[in-house]
């Protein structure tokens, strides 16, 4: 296939670490679904969007799992409630036929395609836990059997709907599945096992966060200037260093690019925020619980031990 390898470095949006990157080129390579875990607003969802924009790989499928989610509706839909209300009626006559009813789900969709695309499937954790175990597979092979369509209407499916009884994905070129878990639930080994396991972690250097914001607000150097970029950095890690360990959700990247956008509309300057080395200037909106901003607010009027 003539796709660009990924590097997690060539959008405008997305930052990625070298070892990430491997594990991502090496699913791609193995044909097996990416499973990405990492604290709440780390960038797990982004990190499929990076990967279908550096491979041009056109619009992400994206699949957000509900507590409800069924693993059949990811590949096709039989509308029951319709059929039988058609039913009632003498003079229709598609109700004597099952194909009319059918739709093929959004992986479903994707398969039959035969279209290399990325397909996110948003917090699986979600859901039941035979969930993942339905999916097992059809993530292994690119193929599923539609058995509620009948043999003899199958031909005519395929000629008014698209597909027939048994969708077969493109082997050499299938989707690049990539599924977030915040491990609310545990996972099963089997579908554990399928996958290759990539962790997105907190960014381990001030570099990587001046990369990530400068990306995210789209503010060039002349709008916001690298000494306020850089004392809003120093500022951040200070209250996550408190905060971790003490908060419920301590602030996260997604967190501060909000936050340095908040800073730019407020016209803080570098003097502003290291004022207060504990409370920067609306430090509130960093935390989204009560219990965290009573705590962080307890953990910040504390005066520093000496060292």
């Amino acid at each position: 296939m003539n796709e660009p390898r990924y590097t997690g470095k060539a959008t405008d949006f997305y930052l990625a670490s070298a070892s990430i990157a491997e594990i991502v080129n090496l699913a791609i390579d193995l044909k097996r679904p990416i499973l990405v875990e990492g604290e709440p607003g780390c960038g797990k969802t982004m990190l499929a969007y990076s990967i279908a924009a550096e491979k041009k790989l056109g619009e992400v499928v994206k699949i957000s799992v509900k507590s409800t989610s069924r693993a059949q509706d990811l590949l096709y839909r039989m509308n029951a409630l319709r059929r039988l209300q058609d039913t009632q009626n003498p003079n229709n006559l598609q109700a004597r036929y099952v194909h009319p009813y059918l739709s093929l789900g959004p992986l479903g969709a994707a398969i039959n395609g035969r279209k290399r695309c990325v397909v996110l499937i948003d917090e699986v954790d979600k859901a039941d836990i035979d969930f993942p175990n339905d999916l097992l597979d059809v993530l292994d092979r690119f193929t599923f059997q539609i058995d509620d369509l009948p043999e003899e209407e199958e031909q005519q499916c395929l000629r008014e709907r698209g597909f027939g009884r048994t969708i077969e994905g493109n082997r050499d070129a299938p989707p690049v599945v990539v599924i977030t878990s915040n491990r609310e639930k545990r996972l099963p080994e089997p579908f554990l096992r399928r996958c290759l396991y990539v962790r997105v972690k907190f960014p381990e250097s001030a570099d990587e966060l001046l990369d990530i914001v400068r990306k995210n607000t789209g503010l060039a150097p002349e709008e916001l200037s690298d000494a306020v970029l850089v004392a809003a950095v120093d500022a951040f890690l200070r209250v996550r260093r408190l905060a971790v360990g003490n908060t419920q959700k301590p602030p996260s990247t997604s967190e501060l690019i909000d936050w340095v956008q908040i800073l730019h509309w407020n016209g803080e300057t570098p003097e502003s925020l290291n004022q207060d080395r504990n409370r920067p200037p609306h430090w509130g909106v960093l935390f989204k619980t009560m219990a965290d901003l009573d705590s962080y607010e307890s953990l910040s009027r504390t005066p520093a031990k000496p060292a």
